[in-house]
Order: structure tokens, then sequence, then C-alpha cells
């Protein structure tokens, strides 16, 4: 199958987990026997074409006001005007359009289009390409790529995405098959008018390296909570403390691995007592062998994280809020628990519950193999190949 891959950028150039996801899914692609090619945009005047094991990348140019991802923040107005521009921008449509006459794929695979633009999707229409859409996150429908502000889901869209997402909203029409990475992410979309004609279907990302290990046997001792991630008010670590302090302080420790603004992880050490400590950035080999229960307290509906697969695959079981697709991962009372996104009561009712009974040690390791196994590479690979071969089947 000849197979186009479209995504924002490429990891060499843009950092972030759509990108690193997007070049692992093409390479293993390729492997399978697929032709296949990749679209990103980079910050040039020249389109560069490259070979990336295998995989055809074009580099198209950008044909917008600025780069939006060099770092820097420009002012307000001209932010307003880089979105406009970007939910259909003619000048990369066309540039597209150029790569679509001379790969002549079977399908077009969307995922993050931020900066080429929803209007891939027109071309690849007028072309009789069929269209599947991949769902990382939730840039489609908000311009600032979350739906959720001051700390909660948006019930409806504002103002600004109302009109920013408006041409947005239109062009999904033209997709014929929307997968996301978790039911939750697709189902915000759908509720908000996105891709009405669209078949669905939700597939994970494709995850190297997860292969399960065994955790040591259970030591007596505290209760050893771990944080691992970006510390980032969003991602909920204040409210784990808050949660810890109305617990009493023996019976549990804290490790917290990850870096920050400065400004909030000195908020957070401000925040803790001695049973708490600081790692900075630590890799997950070195940080999932010191703890008994990975706490994922994320306050915004987070599509997929990566961490809780890769607490299992150290034999860790996960206590994760129901934000987002982080209930989709978690098999209550088999690979770990819930509790209600934002409630610092309830996350030390179940933290309680945890230090009390030491449920944790009674997580057997098949039920945290069995949540890897569905995330199996060529398990993956599979969903993917059959969503694209009933997309060329129903045509674009």
């Amino acid at each position: 199958m000849r197979i186009l891959l479209a995504n924002t950028g490429h990891p060499a150039t843009i950092r972030g987990g759509a990108e690193a996801a997007v070049l692992d899914l093409a390479h293993a692609l390729a492997g399978r026997g697929h032709e296949v090619a990749l679209v990103v945009h980079h910050a040039g005047r020249e389109l560069r074409e490259t070979e990336d094991r295998g995989v055809r990348v074009h580099a198209l140019p950008n044909r917008n006001l600025y780069f939006g991802f060099d770092g820097r923040r420009r002012p307000a107005p001209l932010r307003l005007a880089w979105h406009a521009l970007d939910s259909a921008n003619p000048l990369m449509a066309e540039a597209f359009g150029r790569i679509l006459d001379r790969e002549k794929p079977d399908i077009l695979n969307t995922h993050v289009v931020v900066g080429l633009s929803q209007l891939v999707w027109r071309e690849a229409a007028r072309r009789g390409v069929p269209i599947v859409h991949y769902l990382h996150e939730y840039g489609t429908m908000c311009p600032r790529g979350s739906a959720f502000r001051d700390g909660r889901l948006c019930a409806s869209p504002c103002m600004t995405c109302s009109l920013l997402a408006r041409p947005r909203r239109r062009l999904s029409r033209l997709v014929g098959t929307v997968v996301g990475v978790s039911r939750f992410t697709l189902q915000r979309h759908l509720d908000w008018g996105f891709f009405p004609n669209a078949r669905t279907a939700v597939i994970p990302n494709v995850f190297q390296g997860l292969a399960f290990r065994a955790r040591p046997p259970a030591r007596p001792g505290p209760l050893r909570l771990g944080y691992f991630g970006r510390l980032i008010p969003d991602k909920g670590a204040h409210l784990l403390l808050e949660a810890l302090r109305r617990l009493p302080q023996d019976g549990w420790t804290l490790a917290i691995a990850g870096t920050g603004e400065e400004s909030y992880v000195s908020a957070l050490e401000a925040a803790s007592g001695p049973n708490v400590r600081f790692l900075g950035w630590t890799g997950a080999e070195a940080f999932f062998p010191q703890i008994d229960l990975l706490v994922l307290p994320s306050i915004w509906p987070d599509p997929q994280p990566r961490v809780t697969f890769e607490a299992f695959s150290h034999g860790v079981p996960v206590l994760g809020s129901r934000a987002g697709g982080i209930p989709e991962e978690i098999d209550e009372g088999e690979t770990g628990w819930l509790f209600d996104a934002g409630s610092a009561e309830d996350l030390a009712r179940v933290l309680a519950a945890r230090i009390a009974d030491r449920a944790d040690r009674a997580i057997g390791p098949a039920a945290l193999a069995a949540r890897l196994a569905r995330l199996q590479p060529d398990r993956v690979l599979a969903e993917y190949e059959r969503v694209f071969e009933e997309a060329r089947a129903g045509g674009a």
C-alpha cells in the first residue's frame, strides 16, 4: 500500500510526542512492506526532501506569518491572525497538493496538522484520496490544543475557538475515517460537531520498548508513592501534595521525578514535608524500581499518557485521575485505581485506603502484562492496516 502520512513536524526540528509517534508509525509501516512517505513543515523557505530509514520525508516551507514552533511568544493579535490563516491556508494546501500529485498515495493518514492547515483534507478529497485522520490531542477543535481552561473542561467552544474552528469543522466533513488515541478524545470531537461523515475507530499509539519486567518481591515498610513527568499545574503534582497533607505523615513516602517551571517547582518544594523527595530529571529504568505505586494526578484531559504503560512495564500499578483517556488505561482493582480528577479529597481517600490495605502488593504481573499485550506493535499496526483497507474500500 502507498501511504502518505502528514504531521506538523519531524522530531529533528519539532520535539513533541506526536512527532515521535508518527515517525515511529512511518518506520513500522515501512518495515511491514508498505511504501511510506511523510509530509511535515519547517521554518525555512524551500522544500527539503530527505529519507529517514526507508521513509521519504517532504518538509514543506512555512507559509504563515511566522513559524509557530520556534519557542517565541508573539503578541496576541499576531497569534490570532496566525491561527486564522492556519485553519485554511491556501499556500500550504497548494504545496501539499504537489506532494500528493507526486506520491499518488492509496491513503492519506493525517495526524496533527497545525502549520500544514486542515486544507490538506480538501486537496486529498479533490484527488479522490481516502483520508484517515488520527486524533492525538485537541488541536483541531481548539487552537489552544486542550479544550480546557482555568482547571476545567470547556463545555462548549469559547467565542475565539468557535470562530477559528469553524473552517476546520467544515473541512472535517471531508474525512472518511477518524481514529482517536482514546475513546474520550474521539468523542470530544464528535460532540463538538467534527467529523460528521467519518467512520470511527480507537487505536493506541505505536509504543516501542514496553517489554514487561516483573518487579522485585514486595518489601516491608511504608507505601512508596511516585510521580513521574513534567511539573506543570495541569499535570496535578500540587493536587497530590494537597491530598497527602490530609493524611497522617507516616505510612508513605513520595518520590517526584521531573522538571518544570522554576516558580511552580519551588512552590511544590515549599509545600512538601520530609518524606517527599525531588529527584529532578530521572530515567524510567532508575525511577520505577524505587516505587510501589505511581500516582497520575492529571487535571487536564490527557489523551493517552505513556507513563501509565511505562509503570506497567516495570510491574508498578497506577492510581490515576478520571481525566481524558486515563480511565481507559487502568482496569480498576486489577492494574490500579482511579479517583475523581481535580479532587484532593477523593485522591486522599484512595491513598488512605491503599496505605491501609497495601493492595498494591496484590496486583499480579499477569494483569499488567495483559494490558501491555494490547500495545504490541504488530497488533497495533494490524489495526492501522485494517482501518486503511476499509478506508480504501469505502473511498474518499
